[in-house]
């Protein structure tokens, strides 16, 4: 239990400790925010590019390329390209709902 000067214990639930670890979770999040907003055009283009380039690639090595090229890999592998931006669009939208918190 932590002591104010006034003699008064301060618990973990009161509103002034809930508002301070509020305060600091938004202070600590928007720096992490801004460097995933920033990297938010370079991050979709490749990752965008890379699904692409796979999909493409496993289409022209499909038809006119080898017959033991794993085609099944590498089509999971340009969806996984295309599937990871999900979770980095969706962890930006977390990080600035949590950044504009007022309450």
């Amino acid at each position: 239990m932590l002591q104010r000067t006034s003699g008064r214990p301060v618990d973990i639930d009161t509103p002034i400790f809930v508002a301070f670890v509020r305060w600091l979770l938004r202070v600590a999040c928007l720096p992490v925010l801004m460097v995933l907003v920033i990297l938010e055009p370079l991050v979709t283009i490749v990752l965008g590019a890379l699904a692409l380039l796979g999909l493409l690639t496993t289409l022209f090595f499909y038809l006119v390329g080898p017959p033991e090229f794993p085609v099944w890999t590498m089509l999971a592998l340009s969806l996984g390209f295309a599937i990871a931006l999900v979770p980095y669009h969706a962890l930006i939208r977390l990080l600035s709902s949590r950044a504009s918190y007022t309450s």
